[in-house]
């Protein structure tokens, strides 16, 4: 099974174009993340990034900006706020020709009550519609990631309410380990929906960042095979030796 394997980068600088094109890995860029960037940043940013895209041929990435923001708030101009950047970010993505854009799900594991679960994935899926709907021509993938959940359950039920097929899940491995069920677990409630991975690991306490070890990688693969599904994988950590771990993905 081929696997398509990214490296994520959290500047421009860090991009090493020559290294990427030798490994035939894509690149998920990071920058726009931060919460103040003005016109001026993301204007810049966009017109050195065209130029270092111009014959790129492997899979291009972005990950949104996530800070405050909830999308699906009772709250309106909370809401609208975040309308507003989601918007912005996935015209950045059009521009750059991306073939993902990712969110953060900005669930609160805690506001676990029934019927707060559903307001929020009614308000969620009414949000994302309307998102897709005025960014239309955007042609990738928008990709909703876990962050705070401790089980697949509510992401799960959020990609259900949202349905639509070009909103897919972004398992983000590292987060799932800060979380109270096993990774069987997380692949196979997600699998239906999972299209991309963020690939780290930590100590199970904080959010580290950090590789993961040939066993974990190791688990994981089996497990996508069993589950019969071929995301993205995305390395979301410092390496050393990219290389290695790429063949390591690969084989």
């Amino acid at each position: 099974m081929e696997r398509i394997i990214l490296k994520c980068i959290s500047t421009i600088h860090d991009f090493n174009i020559k290294e990427f094109e030798s490994l035939k890995i894509g690149v998920e860029i990071q920058d726009f993340t931060e919460s103040n960037l003005t016109d001026k940043d993301i204007a810049d940013l966009v017109s050195e990034y065209k130029k270092l895209f111009k014959d790129f041929k492997f899979t291009k990435s972005m990950h949104g900006p996530f800070l405050d923001l909830k999308p699906s708030s009772p709250d309106n101009e909370i809401r609208n706020i975040s309308i507003k950047k989601y918007l912005r970010t996935l015209d950045i993505a059009k521009k750059l020709e991306m073939d993902f854009c990712i969110f953060h799900s900005q669930i609160n594991p805690y506001l676990n009550e029934p019927s707060l679960r559903k307001l929020n994935n009614i308000q969620a899926k009414e949000v994302w519609h309307e998102i897709m709907k005025k960014e239309k021509d955007y042609k990738g993938t928008v990709l909703i990631e876990n962050i705070f959940e401790e089980t697949p359950d509510m992401l799960r039920e959020l990609m259900d309410a949202i349905d639509l097929p070009n909103v897919k899940t972004n398992f983000d491995l590292g987060h799932s380990r800060l979380g109270r069920v096993d990774l069987e677990n997380w692949i196979k409630e997600l699998a239906p929906n999972l299209a991309y991975i963020h690939l780290h690991s930590n100590n199970k306490i904080y959010d580290q960042h950090h590789a993961p070890t040939n066993i974990e990688i190791e688990e994981l693969l089996n497990l996508l095979d069993k589950y019969n599904v071929n995301p993205v994988i995305s390395l979301e950590y410092k390496s050393e030796d990219v290389s290695r771990e790429v063949e390591l993905l690969r084989r």
